[in-house]
């Protein structure tokens, strides 16, 4: 009885640790580690190819950027980090190895003052519409057919909300990232990592009784 006991614990403690990672960004999307550094070169040819697509576009590269959960990762999102000062936009270029004959992931971001805030990708997204959001996602599409997208998006939101807020170093990049995360980001890792959740309360569930049930035969005569 005491193996078995020993067994699941362990098994539950392992579960824990799989499944709490995603699990706390469903509680505290808020708490996702941003790290950016002024490296030279991309890290992935893919991301190079889109990089030049993106610097004939007026972009111009920044540095790389990770973003991960707080507990031990869970999130693994790995990118190039591009301005646009003139269009007062950035461009994210994925690190994930593209399939052949498919442009690396990309998304392009613009915030402004107020907080209203533009994302189009070119990969799926939910959309989304309202008075101070826009986000889209166009699977597989060109970095000039992504770019082109995001532009209109800007405009409907710039009808409403004026100017863009600049687009300058990695800082500020940042910031815009700590943003989309206390907002509408947050409640996209919500509904993302909600079976996470689940799945980590049910194994700390199951990890509590087989302790508790532990030291009662530990205690008992």
């Amino acid at each position: 009885m005491t193996l078995l006991l020993l067994l699941a614990a362990a098994y539950a403690a392992l579960m824990l640790w799989r499944y709490g990672r995603r699990g706390w960004l469903a509680i505290a999307p808020s708490t996702v580690r941003i790290r950016s550094r002024e490296d030279r070169e991309p890290r992935t040819p893919a991301q190079a190819q889109a990089g030049a697509a993106l610097s004939a576009l007026g972009f111009r590269r920044l540095g790389s950027r990770d973003e991960e959960g707080p507990i031990g990762g869970g999130l693994g999102l790995r990118s190039d980090a591009w301005a646009n000062e003139g269009e007062r936009a950035y461009a994210d270029v994925y690190e994930d190895a593209a399939r052949p004959g498919v442009p690396a992931r990309l998304q392009l971001l613009t915030g402004f003052p107020d907080g209203a805030l533009a994302l189009t990708a070119n990969f799926p997204r939910a959309p989304r519409a309202g008075p101070s959001l826009e986000v889209g996602g166009f699977p597989d599409a060109s970095v000039q057919a992504t770019w082109e997208a995001h532009r209109r998006a800007v405009a409907r939101l710039s009808a409403r909300h004026g100017v863009p807020a600049p687009a300058t170093g990695l800082p500020a990049r940042d910031a815009l990232a700590r943003a989309w995360y206390r907002g509408p980001g947050g409640a996209e890792l919500r509904r993302r990592f909600a079976v996470y959740l689940g799945n980590a309360l049910l194994a700390a569930l199951i990890l509590g009784a087989a302790l508790s049930m532990l030291w009662r035969n530990r205690a008992a005569p």
